[in-house]
């Protein structure tokens, strides 16, 4: 069984519908269904948590996934080559956000804007220092301003627990230290976008470490088949299943017609563990 499967075996086993298993890993349902139909990997920290939570041994998650020992299955060096990973910083970070559920992407937004509030705040300070008496102390507005910023993204941090502004925290932290040593305005924005930047290219590999190869899966390669229907299709029902690529899958109608068994069918999508068919020249 792949990852995929045997994820959706421990869900089940659970009693869980993929709403509220999402909701359990604070995630979208939509994560949910493209981890189980083997489109891609959960977080390092979110399979840690189902391990834990769900207690499944992380072996019996990846069993199949896991490498075949050299002595067992030896294979020719073109086939056991290691492939360099592909995709960009840009196609990494869309990829982790679209396993971000709408409380966080909402988060995330609030971030964004958090900087630019204190990017408005930073510009006015531009045109002429200024302190602030905090008790005995007396602070420059800067300073208070880079506190401020790593209280906000720190929060919104530990409000989501997935690496939304944990860079910002630590391009504010390197802000701060730029403004107590003196350093000017323009230098403080400087640091603190280069440090955060280099936060997240050095956290890149973490975000990357469980997501596959963009390559078509067992899954996917249903897509557009031809099947067989076993089980009469029915939505109002709703029942209906498919055999295909030597598996029997759940199935429904992508039209909402009623199809009898034995009908052979087309594959138009899928929908987590559940394929959408249709009548071949519809």
């Amino acid at each position: 069984m792949s990852f995929g499967e045997r994820l959706q075996e421990v869900r089940r086993s659970s009693g869980l519908t993929q709403e509220q298993f999402a909701e359990e890993l604070n995630v979208s349902r939509q994560a949910v269904s493209k981890w189980e139909s083997s489109r891609g990997y959960p977080e390092v920290e979110k399979i840690l948590y189902i391990c834990n939570r769900f207690q499944v041994p992380i072996g019996r998650l990846f069993a199949d996934e896991a490498p075949v020992p050299e002595q067992a299955a030896p294979q020719p060096p073109a086939v056991t080559a290691a492939k360099a990973p592909s995709g960009n910083l840009t196609s990494a970070v869309s990829a982790f956000l679209s396993n971000l559920s709408p409380k966080n992407k909402w988060l995330g937004g609030v971030v964004l804007i958090g900087i630019a509030l204190l990017a408005a705040l930073l510009a006015r300070i531009l045109k002429g220092g200024s302190a602030m008496n905090v008790g005995t102390f007396v602070m420059s507005a800067e300073t208070v301003v880079w506190i401020a910023a790593i209280i906000i993204f720190g929060l919104a941090e530990a409000a989501t627990a997935g690496l939304v502004s944990i860079w910002f925290v630590i391009g504010s932290v390197a802000g701060l230290i730029t403004a107590v040593l003196g350093g000017p305005i323009w230098l403080q924005v400087v640091v603190f976008f280069v440090i955060s930047i280099a936060a997240l290219i050095v956290t890149r590999p973490l975000v990357r470490r469980m997501k596959k190869d963009n390559v078509a899966t067992n899954a996917d390669r249903v897509l557009g088949g031809t099947a067989r229907v076993t089980e009469a299709i029915d939505n109002t029902v709703p029942t209906g299943a498919v055999y295909i690529d030597g598996k029997t899958w759940s199935a429904r109608s992508a039209d909402e017609s009623t199809i009898p068994a034995g009908t052979l069918v087309r594959v138009v999508r899928m929908e987590g563990v559940r394929l959408f068919v249709e009548k071949p020249g519809e």
